[in-house]
């Protein structure tokens, strides 16, 4: 009876170390994603060099596996009609899932709401993503529109402005 139990005891140890390593792994490879990215336009400079414009889209990366797009939009305002006009950001969530990653720098969006486009609730879009080879903080992603086919694969370049976890 004592050797049964030593058994079950060594298999139960086996096995929350195996999940605590894979969880371990998980992490490890979420680790890059995180934090708060901003969409880009990746140009190239009259130098011959590469610049980055800002675009008001923001997604945020959780060590969770969520993630939220932020939008913002420039709205014009004055207080009076004799004032220049000014303008105001106001920004908005506009879609929110859940990450699950895949080998081979794949990962899967569940998107669980989008706020602009309720036909995009509940479904899933694969990404294929990779990062600079030179800045860790620029993130180039791919994902499929529809088909199969190589041609509807669509890029996008995100910059990370915030790190996961920065104060």
């Amino acid at each position: 009876m004592k050797k049964v139990v030593f058994l079950l005891a060594l298999m139960l140890i086996g096995s929350v170390n195996a999940t605590s390593a894979k969880q371990g792994n998980e992490d490890l490879k979420i680790k890059p994603l995180l934090g708060v990215w901003q969409y880009v336009e990746e140009v190239v400079t009259p130098e011959g060099g590469t610049a980055y414009i800002g675009k008001q889209i923001y997604k945020t990366i959780t060590s969770s596996y969520q993630y939220y797009v932020v939008l913002g939009v420039n709205v014009p305002f004055s207080q009076s009609e004799t004032q220049e006009p000014k303008t105001s950001t106001l920004s908005f969530i506009t879609q929110e899932g859940d990450i699950v990653l895949q080998e081979d720098n794949n990962y899967l969006e569940y998107i669980n709401k989008h706020y602009l486009d309720s036909s995009l609730n509940n479904t899933i879009s694969q990404l294929r993503y990779r990062f600079n080879e030179k800045n860790p903080n620029i993130l180039y992603i791919e994902y499929n529109l529809g088909g199969g086919s190589d041609e509807n694969w669509v890029s996008e370049v995100w910059l990370r402005v915030i790190p996961y976890g920065a104060k």
